[in-house]
């Protein structure tokens, strides 16, 4: 109960209202019920103790009980402390968010000053805030300032799966996409597949920044989607063929077959090199191209 040494009844009493007050379940729900009958169970045992009694009792405590209680109670006040001011942020994310829709039920559309609001939100930590702008950010998609605030967000190390949905499905124009892909592509890796496809387009300078950054499960994903009749670049190609990696190699040597075999000259060395390789997948198309 964090009573000091030398507590009287009152101050007893004073506790343990004082702790009530705040860990009752009424005021915090179920999280606190265990500590709640902690301290009910040890004032209804120190309420019935004389005063001498009482002080006896705290001044026979070993100097190890009375750091560790006074240890566990500044913890709790710690831990109470953290959660009050999560609660308080939490609420004013959740205001802030309301007042965000509110502005867009009553805004003009289209003006600056909106588009304003939206790149400042966007620069928010908050998965919520930066959702709710782009979700209104349709009109200002091909803007610069709007690609730029965009681009710094997919760059960051985790992007929410639902802001890569909705930064997917924006309008843009082929120039404003290429830009974009060929900005953020060094972050391909932490791109889902729908963020990727909608990206890069049909273009293949992206397709192929896009290739030298993606995960190797989004590889074939990519090369599936390679334009019939145009060629790879030797240096992505060469690149590509230098990893191990059967879920970059079976989906490339397949495309370098059917959409560019010519490039397979260029490569005869390690193309040999991978006519050994341990997957089955990958010797069978390396022979076929040589």
């Amino acid at each position: 109960m964090g009573l000091e040494i030398g507590a009287t009844p009152d101050d007893v009493h004073s506790a343990f209202r004082k702790l009530a007050r705040e860990l009752h379940p009424d005021v915090t729900g179920q999280k606190s019920n265990l500590r709640f009958q902690q301290i009910t169970g040890a004032y209804t045992t120190l309420k019935n103790l004389s005063p001498e009694e009482l002080s006896s009792l705290t001044e026979s405590l070993s100097d190890n009980e009375k750091e560790r209680i006074q240890n566990a109670e500044k913890k709790r006040r710690e831990e109470t402390a953290r959660l009050e001011r999560s609660a308080k942020i939490d609420g004013i994310i959740t205001k802030y968010e309301s007042d965000f829709r509110d502005y867009y039920t009553n805004r003009k559309s289209g003006d600056d000053s909106e588009m304003k609001a939206i790149i400042l939100r966007m620069k928010s930590q908050k998965p919520g805030v930066i959702n709710a702008a782009l979700k209104h950010s349709a009109p200002f998609a091909n803007r610069v300032e709007f690609r730029k605030a965009l681009t710094e967000i997919l760059k960051r190390p985790e992007i929410d799966s639902a802001t890569a949905d909705i930064a997917g499905s924006l309008p843009f124009d082929a120039s404003t996409r290429k830009t974009i892909a060929l900005d953020t592509s060094s972050n391909a890796a932490n791109f889902p597949a729908g963020l990727i496809i909608s990206l890069m387009g049909n273009d293949t300078a992206s397709m192929e920044s896009m290739l030298l950054h993606a995960s190797p499960e989004n590889v074939s994903v990519i090369l599936r989607r390679w334009p019939a009749g145009k060629i790879m670049t030797d240096s992505v190609i060469r690149t590509l063929l230098s990893s191990d990696d059967m879920r970059i190699l079976v989906p490339l040597l397949g495309a370098m077959r059917i959409n560019f075999p010519r490039s397979s000259a260029n490569h005869r060395k390690r193309l040999q090199e991978l006519e050994n390789h341990p997957a089955a997948a990958v010797r069978a198309w390396a022979r076929k191209l040589l």
